[in-house]
């Protein structure tokens, strides 16, 4: 399950407000860096449920085996290229 727009837009804001006040990224236009990075949220938010939705598959879905999940994950996004 992927968070709501309205979480990820948060998140997005603070990620951009703290980029700004430790005055490691200036945002010439700070709305236009948080559609930025919303974005690149979703996606990588999208990419995760995807991998843990094939992850469930691999492992029969069955409840209590999160360690077994975790590992079906880790190896999918291994074998895709993501990082987690």
């Amino acid at each position: 399950m992927t968070p709501s727009s309205s979480r990820i837009e948060f998140l997005a804001r603070t990620i951009v407000n703290r980029l700004e006040d430790r005055s490691t990224v200036e945002f010439s236009d700070a709305e236009r860096g948080i559609q930025i990075v919303g974005r690149v949220l979703d996606d990588h938010f999208r990419r995760l449920a995807s991998i843990e939705a094939e992850a469930r598959e691999r492992t029969g879905g069955e409840p209590g085996a999160e360690t077994e999940l975790g590992d079906a994950a880790a190896r999918i996004a291994i074998e895709r290229g993501v990082v987690i």
